[in-house]
């Protein structure tokens, strides 16, 4: 009993709760996908966008869409897969809006010519 003193105790007890206290570190790993990316896929996602904003220069806004098409198909193949299948999607939506357009001035051209036969 003599080695423990008031005094021992005391800094014992400082002791222990400084290492309660002690911070532990925390590693947060923010590169889930170990280093690997799709710059074809990204690169096919942000030109079909373009492809929507250039849409109002024919040739031009054209090219852009079939490069954003075929980039991002050519991205399918690679992981991570998520822009490349958005750029196809809207891509796709393109298609869709020209056959819609299409259809609408070939209507519209048989029934202006289907009034003028009367």
């Amino acid at each position: 009993m003599s080695d423990i003193t008031p005094h021992n105790q005391e800094d014992n007890q400082k002791q222990q709760q400084q290492e309660t206290y002690q911070a532990q570190p925390i590693i947060i790993n923010q590169n889930n996908n170990n280093g690997k990316s799709n710059p074809i896929g990204i690169a096919g996602f942000i030109i079909s966008i373009l492809a929507y904003i250039l849409y109002c220069i024919p040739i031009v806004g054209h090219l852009i869409w079939i490069l954003g098409l075929v980039l991002s198909i050519i991205g399918l193949f690679n992981r991570p897969r998520g822009l490349a299948i958005a750029g196809v999607v809207i891509s796709l939506i393109w298609i869709i809006f020209y056959i819609m357009l299409i259809a609408g001035l070939l209507f519209f051209d048989a029934a202006s010519t289907g009034l003028e036969g009367f």
